[in-house]
């Protein structure tokens, strides 16, 4: 069991192999031992307690959470119907797990209003950041969904070239690549340009990376790339034939993006390297016209330091800009989690800091502080408890929110607190991996609706009370 005391100055290593409940992959688990922090920029991995199950390579649709379950304010389901009309009914309905007090989320709130009323042609976009169940785009994947079909569809959003974990993974799309190089911040751990996703992939004549589309909801294709003075070109393929070419020769180091058109009902996307040698960040799917994208980032092992110490700060803020995020979420936690004594001494400048970069690269843009789940830990006679961690960095995320002017949404208390896990854990089927961590598509679904129900009340009293005239 890993020592929950501190965080190792002689850090973590060894070898952990994933799998996947749902399709019934093992993995085995190695040894840890140390190696050097320096200056606070390694990542904290996860090391599974024993043989367990971790996250399902394709997230399913599940049906509502059971009432069993208990939650505290159920959430609402897909939203067919209106908000407003529920607020008048129930001008009370709760919003205790989102902390709004000073209008942290007004920004957003505004470009929802003018996409939801038809005043702006611009699409509302969230950029999500966090740990291994957004690498897999649980709880994204359904928050995307459950936005998209209030205020319309933009696209997938973002997503890499190719997978560097097996589980990666993004609802709708089914991503495969070859003869790519692969160099993330978690695994690298060293200050690099990441671009917005955290990865860089390098790839000479003949990689490629396939992309099939399983709701044909993509009409542009934006690939995102650093620029070098030989940098090769990448044909953009649209179901079989050529849509067009991007050159990525430039400015030594300077991130760019350029776009393609893909005809209407697209299926299947090919990118290929046919000269040179490119090094690409991503794509970012969407459509022409209104609606919404919610991107997931979700680097496997990440912790805040991830953003705060090892995304170049110059490269990061040019990537937020362009996307032109109306919401950034920051959703860490369940990795430091292990490590109380760092928790209590370094957690909360690493939080600041981390905060003070996308603050200072969209400066308007609304920032909603996310905390982790419950996290359970096994004790004596089988017992499952909750990390005690877990509670102190809910309250410093909470109270660091408010102090920098951030929202803060409570996921551990909105899915039940402490003891959850255990609840979940004994819950048939099982809402949660034998790792006592990662929620099933069923788990990860529940959080999904928490998150978004209280958004929605949130956006709602907002524009009663902002009319736009």
């Amino acid at each position: 069991m890993p020592d929950q005391t501190k965080f190792p100055l002689n850090a973590l290593g060894g070898l952990a192999v994933f799998a996947a409940i749902m399709v019934g992959v093992h993995f085995a688990t190695g040894g840890q031992k140390g190696m050097d922090t320096g200056a606070a920029l390694q990542p904290i991995l996860q090391f599974p307690q024993g043989r367990s199950a971790w996250l399902p390579i394709v997230p399913a649709d599940p049906p509502p959470a059971p009432e069993a379950l208990n939650l505290p304010h159920p959430p609402v389901g897909h939203f067919s119907g209106s908000l407003a009309a529920m607020l008048a009914a129930n001008p009370q309905a709760s919003t205790d797990y989102l902390d709004d007090a000073h209008g942290a989320l007004d920004h957003f709130y505004a470009a929802l209003q003018a996409e939801d009323q038809g005043h702006s042609n611009a699409q509302v976009r969230i950029v999500h950041y966090g740990d291994s169940p957004t690498t897999a785009d649980l709880i994204t994947g359904d928050a995307r969904q459950i936005l998209q079909s209030r205020f319309g569809n933009g696209g997938p959003g973002f997503l890499l070239i190719a997978r560097p974990w097996a589980w990666y993974g993004h609802n709708g799309v089914d991503l495969s690549g070859d003869g790519w190089t692969i160099d993330t911040a978690v695994g690298s751990m060293r200050v690099a340009r990441y671009g917005l996703g955290g990865a860089i992939f390098t790839g000479s004549t003949g990689a490629v990376s396939r992309i099939k589309l399983q709701n044909a909801d993509t009409t542009v294709v934006e690939l995102q790339y650093l620029a070098q003075p030989n940098g090769g070109t990448v044909e953009v393929v649209a179901d079989g034939s050529s849509a067009g070419q991007v050159q990525t020769a430039g400015a030594d180091g300077e991130s760019s993006a350029a776009s393609v058109n893909i005809p209407p009902g697209t299926k299947e996307l090919q990118l290929r390297v046919t000269s040179g040698t490119v090094k690409l960040f991503g794509i970012a799917l969407g459509r022409e016209g209104r609606g919404l994208t919610y991107d997931s980032i979700g680097l496997n092992g990440a912790s805040t330091t991830v953003m705060s110490r090892a995304f170049d700060e110059a490269n990061f803020a040019g990537a937020l800009q362009h996307r032109r995020a109306d919401l950034v979420i920051i959703n860490y936690g369940t990795n430091e989690s292990t490590f109380l004594n760092y928790v209590n001494t370094q957690y909360e400048g690493e939080l600041r800091r981390a905060i003070a970069r996308v603050r200072a690269a969209l400066p308007q843009a609304s920032i909603l502080v996310m905390s982790p789940m419950d996290r359970g830990i096994r004790g004596g006679g089988n017992a499952i408890g909750t990390y005690p961690a877990i509670p102190v960095i809910v309250q410093i995320q909470k109270r660091v929110a408010q102090d920098t002017g951030c929202g803060f949404f409570n996921t551990y208390e909105a899915m039940g607190g402490e003891g959850t896990m255990a609840r979940w854990y004994d819950a048939h089927p099982s809402m949660v991996a034998a790792d006592l961590i990662h929620p099933s598509p069923k788990g990860a679904r529940i959080v999904a609706q928490a998150l978004t129900s209280q958004l929605l009340i949130g956006y709602e009293r907002y524009a009663q009370t902002h009319p736009l005239r």
